[in-house]
């Protein structure tokens, strides 16, 4: 029993820990009618740093993506699709306020009180918290789908991220775009 608590509490930790994926869609489109897909061009504005702007990963992030729609019940088409869909990923500086607390010191043994005559108590040492401001960068990866007969925006999904090793991002990128289109409605027809 103990060992089903624990492993619940690291679970619900983990997913507690990972960035939330944000949707937004207009409340009249019947997701239903959408049968078929294809890509607009991906825009990408992260200094058009090679490490973030690469044909591989544009290609792992759009067939990701594609295998997610595909068990969905969407079809990729390009001469006939329902739905436009296009990806923007770009890299902010961001600040960050970190709290240290500090240790409370215990009590100090001197020379007597106030520095003479032998031993006598000491006091306590102060502990307080230490602000810190930390620069990161962050990730924003945003999923639209388009209506390719109205051209109008009929689904947005998006999540945030720090960007640990800019030389991971290929597989970052990859699984943020799945988090996102795993939120995009079912077919039911």
């Amino acid at each position: 029993m103990k060992r089903l608590l624990m492993i619940f509490g690291l679970l619900t930790a983990i997913y507690g820990c990972s960035p939330r994926v944000a949707v937004d869609s207009s409340s009249r489109t019947d997701f239903s009618k959408y049968k078929t897909f294809t890509w607009m061009d991906s825009d990408v504005k992260a200094g058009q740093n090679p490490l973030y702007y690469n044909q591989l990963a544009t290609e792992n992030v759009e067939n990701t993506m594609s295998s997610v729609l595909q068990s969905k019940g969407l079809q990729e088409n390009a001469n006939n699709p329902d739905l436009l869909i296009g990806y923007h990923f770009f890299v902010e500086n961001k600040t960050q306020t970190v709290a240290t607390p500090s240790p409370v010191y215990g009590p100090y043994l001197g020379w007597g009180r106030w520095g003479y005559r032998g031993w006598g108590p000491g006091w306590w040492g102060w502990g307080g918290t230490q602000y810190t401001q930390q620069q990161y960068q962050a990730g924003t990866l945003v999923v639209d789908m388009v209506d390719a007969r109205t051209r109008k925006l009929v689904w947005r999904g998006s999540v945030q991220n720090a960007v640990g090793d800019p030389a991971r991002i290929a597989a970052q990128l990859q699984k943020e775009a799945e988090r996102i289109v795993e939120k995009f409605p079912e077919r039911t027809s």
